[in-house]
């Protein structure tokens, strides 16, 4: 309900912004202006639109660095910028579901794109519980964290090649090759981790936020979670968290820079282990990938 009338003072407020807004757009180059604003909701899809088409498109991105898709409420810079924007390309990510009815009423004009057409969710299991947010009609919980998987990387980027062809369709050569050049990166990515993670198979990885489990599924290891339902584990929950991490013998728990830590430090000093960072969220989406792979490489090096 907080949520609810928060956003809705937000509107308010878009509604006295726009105006300012699109006057202060008249003293831009028009070069600037002649370029199309894909908004996005999270940072590895501007990382995706930007290196399919470059400098040709300006992006905008609703949740920056540090937020979380949990919890983000929109600024009404935010929303007036939608505005402007040819299109929303949407990531299926939480606050998407209580924010898009209301950015279709303010803008019934916006093109709005399913991002994930095609994605086959994942569901959460017992050890990876999140919030009631993610419930399917199905009862089971859906992972929302599409982006860090292979097939669902390209996936969203063939949206994306197909949504920028729509508006740009005298650069679909450019387009096309820049696509095709992050596939083949995409692609040899992947299959290098797959070779240097394949003594991994089979293993259990403790993290905080159930966020990695895609990426994990690419090689095979499960995730397991520390908070349990979105919320820190109990006293109860805790114990048994740690007498599992000591039969595992974890050396390592993952954290990431949107949640809480408390709990995994709980976890990391009774069993002896680091915790690590690791961002789902980040920008640099390819890099991140190979970063996640190096870290857990390292932590498995530490096994006892």
């Amino acid at each position: 309900m907080k949520t609810k009338t928060r956003v809705a003072v937000t509107c308010t407020l878009v509604l006295l912004l726009t105006p300012l807004l699109f006057a202060s757009g008249k003293n831009e180059s028009k070069s600037t202006l002649n370029k199309p604003i894909i908004a996005v909701s999270i940072l590895p899809q501007s990382y995706f639109v930007q290196r399919i088409a470059g400098p040709l498109v300006d992006v905008v991105t609703l949740v920056g660095p540090g937020q979380s898709p949990h919890s983000y409420e929109p600024a009404p810079l935010q929303m007036a910028q939608l505005a402007q924007a040819s299109c929303w390309i949407l990531s299926k990510t939480d606050f998407e579901v209580s924010l898009q009815p209301k950015i279709a009423s303010l803008y019934p004009n916006l093109k709005m794109v399913d991002g994930t057409l095609g994605v086959v969710f994942r569901f959460l299991e017992n050890h990876e519980e999140e919030g009631d947010v993610h419930v399917s009609a199905t009862g089971l919980e859906i992972d929302r964290h599409s982006w860090l998987g292979h097939q669902n990387a390209l996936i969203l980027c063939r949206q994306i090649l197909d949504t920028l062809l729509v508006l740009l369709p005298d650069e679909q050569a450019t387009l096309e090759k820049n696509y095709e050049a992050f596939v083949d990166e995409i692609n040899t990515t992947f299959a290098e981790l797959k070779i240097s993670l394949a003594p991994l198979r089979g293993s259990t990885v403790f993290v905080y936020h159930p966020s990695f489990g895609y990426f994990f599924d690419e090689f095979g290891i499960t995730q397991e979670a520390v908070e349990t339902g979105g919320k820190e584990p109990t006293a109860k929950a805790l114990s048994e968290l740690i007498a599992k991490a000591k039969a595992e013998q974890v050396t390592s728990i993952f954290v990431q820079a949107q949640f809480p830590v408390r709990a995994a430090d709980t976890v990391a000093k009774a069993v002896g282990a680091q915790v690590l960072a690791l961002d789902p969220l980040s920008e640099d989406w390819l890099a991140n990938i190979r970063s996640m792979g190096d870290a857990l490489l390292t932590a498995s090096q530490l096994k006892r």
